[in-house]
């Protein structure tokens, strides 16, 4: 995952320098991202967009039909939703490493 996106992203640490913003990032990072967290995340960038694919195309099939135009639809809104809905995912977790990270005694 790339940390530079969210190099003046959160207000916390948005008037720190940058080089310290990119350490607080990827400590950020380390501490949301466990292993676990990971699986758990990889599982949801899978599971998400075939649910809204599958979803959104079984909707449009018993509302309107089969029409050549809906798995085409089925697939775009599908992985635009899916998209925002994994970026605003990833977002969380760094809030919450950042929050830790910040929260933790300086050593």
């Amino acid at each position: 995952m790339d940390i530079k996106e969210y190099i003046d992203h959160f207000p916390e640490i948005a008037q720190r320098e940058r080089h310290e913003q990119f350490k607080l990032l990827e400590q950020a990072q380390a501490a949301a991202f466990t292993p676990s967290a990971q699986r758990s995340y990889t599982l949801y960038s899978w599971l998400v967009p075939l649910l809204w694919i599958a979803g959104i195309g079984a909707g449009l099939y018993f509302t309107l039909g089969f029409a050549s135009w809906v798995p085409v639809v089925a697939l775009i809104a599908g992985l635009v939703i899916s998209r925002i809905m994994i970026n605003n995912r990833r977002e969380a977790m760094m809030r919450s490493g950042l929050k830790t990270v910040l929260e933790a005694p300086s050593t």
